[in-house]
This record gives C-alpha cells, structure tokens and sequence, in this order.
C-alpha cells in the first residue's frame, strides 16, 4: 500500500528528525542574516513530520495520501482538510499515519477540520512523536514573513516510496488567494491568505510543512499553479493555533469542538471576483442569506464590517476575517456586528450559536 504511485489534486512537500520538542532559537543575528543553514533547520524538524494515509477499513486499500506535521505533545496532528475530507464521508474509512522513521502505521482520529481554511487537526495513537513549534508569520503585524525570505517545504510527494522529502526557496508574495482543485471531488473553494513560495512541492504534499529559518512551521503547503513556474502556495499556520488548545481541552473531556456560528453565508470581494458575481462588493462581506439567531437582525445584502465582543474587536474586511474573530469567541456569546444597510452603518446584537 505505502509504495503505491498516488495523485491528490492540490500539491504539498517534505521533511527530516531528532525527537522530543523540537524547540529551535531564534537564528538571525542582529544584522539579520541567519545563523543555521537550510540543511540545519531541516535536520532537526523532518521527525515531526509525517505521512497521512487514508485507507478503507475493510479492504486496507488506499483512499488517499498527503501529509501532515506533529505541533503538540500527545501526537496531535494538522494537515490539510482535502487530504482526510473522505473520512467525513466514508464511516469505513480511517486515518493511517506514518512516521519518517519506520514502517508502522498508526491509527489517527479527526478532531476537527475546516474546508474554507483547508486544515484538520488529528490525533495520534502514537503520542510521542517529535513536534515543532509554530508560529503565526502572516496576520499578525509583528515578525511577518518578508517577500524573498527563505522557507523550507516538506512531506511526501507523489509516492511513499519518497517519504519526507525537503525543498528550499522563497516567500514570493504574501496574502494570495486561489481556487482550488475540484477534481479530488470536492466543491471548489476559495483559498485566502496564502503564502505563495518557491520550494517545490508536488502531489502528496499536502498538509506537509512550510518552516522559516528558525525553524518555526509557518504553514501548511495546500497547492501549486499549473500555469506558472514555481507557484506554489500554504495556507497560513494561524487558524490552528487560533483553535488547538480548545480543541486539546475538548479531546481530553471527550467533547468535541464546535466552531461558534453568526448564522450568515457571506461572499466577499476576492469570492466575487473569481466568480463573477454581479454585485457591487465593497470592503467588508456581503450577506447572501441569514439563519439562525440573525434572522430578522441581519438582513440579506447587509455589509458585515466589524464584529465587536465584551473584550475584542475585529476589523472585517474578508471571509477568513470573519472565521478568525468565531475562532476567538464562544457559542452563546452576544457580539456587536458593524454593518452597512443602504449606505449606512448601523450596530445590531446577535447571539451566537
């Protein structure tokens, strides 16, 4: 099964080993220049990452391949949503994980996951694999990625058989959106935030990671352009750490992690553009439909421009704003939603769910 050729339809990397918690200094001096090497920062992470199978519990034959990198001590796991969403669909199948060192599979359980974000988060039976600290380096304001600074990628491209492989390159833009593939037989979504780079990453890297010099993973490699030379691009590690210590809390409660809801389904500039819709899109996200506890509060063709809660505002500018201000709030809580109705900008209270 693990030397079997396989094609996902998004594009990932490789990786490298020590053990314990990979827990690297800070690598530029004061004049900015890195003090360890690519080879250095790739040889003391590559044993946090690893290889996901997903694989028919009946037949044991292989469903899908991409890859994945261990962030907490206990074997918890993120990747990338498109390599496990089968297992939502499939009660047969499961998740298999491989660890570059060794030939044993270990079962793995799906936490929580996110299509529009394009990351899941697992856990090992295996509990003490070597795990890398991560790092937000794209929405912060503090310590972002700077265009042509260097990254590493790994994973598994296109084969088992070619297990935590590395490459080297550049950050080449920041805050890139695509659309996905759809021929892995998802719906097509709308990536945001992505860290376009030059370390080549192919067919089965997908959930691999994406380290800066430090060592630090940075994000999670989720596709490349098949129009352009070395396009290649990761979701941004953010998210996940917005969301792993409750999602850690629940697990060990035997509970699980329910992302709060505002109840609207929203498009925004980038969603408009690549589709064409024909609506007058502004800053902010424009209410396409509205359920829940917003019914009768929000209205359809609202503009959603902030989110206000008891301690936290949130400027709202795209969709994955919006999901990241719900990652850092509560079912149940009363938030104060900034809109724009008729060209005027109105507050309105919701509760979420």
């Amino acid at each position: 099964m693990k030397k079997r050729l396989f094609a996902l339809s998004l594009l990932l990397v490789s990786a490298f080993m020590f053990s314990g918690c990979l827990d690297i200094v800070t690598s530029q001096d004061g004049s900015g220049v890195y003090t360890q090497s690519p080879s250095e920062v790739a040889e003391e992470v590559i044993d946090s990452v690893v290889t996901v199978f997903v694989v028919d519990g009946q037949t044991e034959s292989q469903i899908n391949m991409g890859s994945g990198v261990c962030i907490r001590d206990g074997g918890y796991i993120v990747t990338n949503y498109h390599v496990i969403y089968r297992v939502l669909q499939n009660d047969n199948l499961k998740i298999e994980i491989y660890l570059n060192v060794g030939n044993v599979g270990y079962e793995s359980q799906l936490l929580w996951s996110n299509s529009n974000l394009d990351v899941a988060i697992l856990r090992c039976e295996k509990t003490d694999i070597p795990y890398v600290n991560a790092v937000d380096r794209v929405i912060s304001d503090t310590n972002r990625l700077s265009i042509l600074e260097p990254v590493i990628a790994i994973g598994t491209p296109l084969d088992f058989a070619y297990q935590n492989s590395c490459t080297f390159g550049y950050v080449s833009g920041l805050n890139r959106y695509s659309l996905s593939s759809a021929s892995n037989g998802l719906s097509q979504n709308v990536y945001e935030n992505l860290i376009q780079h030059t370390a080549s990453i192919s067919n089965g890297n997908s959930g691999g990671g994406l380290f800066d010099m430090n060592g630090y993973l940075i994000g999670l490699n989720t596709l490349g352009s098949n129009s352009g030379n070395e396009m290649y691009f990761a979701v941004p590690i953010y998210p996940v750490l917005l969301v792993l210590d409750d999602i850690v809390e629940c697990d060990n409660n035997g509970t699980q992690y329910i992302l709060p809801s505002l109840g609207v389904s929203v498009v925004d500039s980038i969603i408009c553009d690549i589709y064409n819709y024909d609506i007058i899109q502004q800053d902010g996200l424009h209410v396409t439909e509205v359920s829940g506890n917003s019914e009768g509060i929000i209205q359809v063709d609202d503009i959603i421009v902030a989110m206000n809660a008891s301690n936290s505002s949130f400027d709202i500018s795209c969709r994955n704003d919006l999901i990241y201000a719900l990652m850092q709030m509560s079912s149940g809580e009363v938030v104060t939603i900034e809109i724009l109705r008729n060209n005027e900008k109105i507050d309105v209270e919701v509760t979420l769910t």
